[in-house]
């Protein structure tokens, strides 16, 4: 495909300190200042910003995905999940764990792989953790629930950020930039997204596909 370039000012201004970038145009689609655009089936969304400024992203509750090695007594401890005290969603090695059916404990202390007290299920502390046990001792444990999720990107010299889904995952059907609401599907299309490059003199210059609407 080919590009049409539109050059993006962008000034270094000097001082004893650092060199610091001016502000630079923002790509727009169309007049609008966040779209999407989908290749190679990886949507990116493209936010319109301030070069070097930060862009405030929630997408809500996402399913967290970690792994832990459980102890010598076959136990994993888990954290309360951001936003989620009622670990909604919470599975463990692709098993369903229900919260509100765990009975309240304290964790006993693991002697030699054995716990000074019996703990024959899984169980929360009065801190809400969640300990699962009857795991193998030092084997991998996967965990996956649902937390918040806040992301804080850096807008580029050409004066976009790019939000992207996660390895592995997708982006939220619905998501809050910098306080405004968003629906990813009602974002405009634009087909192909703009490539931005910085020169050796330090400019910035936004490539964007030939048949974008003038």
């Amino acid at each position: 495909m080919r590009f049409s370039k539109k050059l993006i000012s962008a000034l270094f201004g000097v001082s004893s300190l650092a060199y610091s970038m001016a502000p630079a145009a923002a790509v727009q689609y169309n007049g609008a200042s966040v779209y999407k655009a989908t290749e190679n089936g990886v949507t990116t969304v493209y936010i319109d910003g301030t070069a070097n400024s930060k862009v405030a992203v929630d997408l809500g509750q996402l399913a967290k995905t970690t792994s832990k090695i459980a102890t010598e007594c076959g136990s994993v401890k888990i954290s309360t999940p951001k936003g989620n005290p009622e670990f909604t969603g919470l599975t463990v090695d692709g098993l369903a764990i229900n919260y509100a059916n765990l009975s309240t404990q304290t964790l006993p202390a693991c002697v030699n792989g054995t716990f000074a007290e019996s703990r024959t299920g899984n169980f929360k502390t009065a801190k809400g953790q969640v300990i699962i046990v009857g795991k193998t001792p030092g084997a991998s444990v996967s965990i996956s629930v649902l937390a918040d999720s806040m992301r804080s990107i850096t807008v580029n010299g050409c004066g976009n950020a790019l939000l992207r889904a996660s390895k592995g995952s997708t982006l939220p059907a619905t998501f809050t930039i910098n306080g405004s609401s968003y629906t990813l599907a009602s974002l405009p299309d634009s087909g192909h997204g703009p490539v931005c490059k910085k020169a050796s003199d330090g400019t910035y210059a936004a490539y964007t596909p030939s048949n974008w609407p003038k």
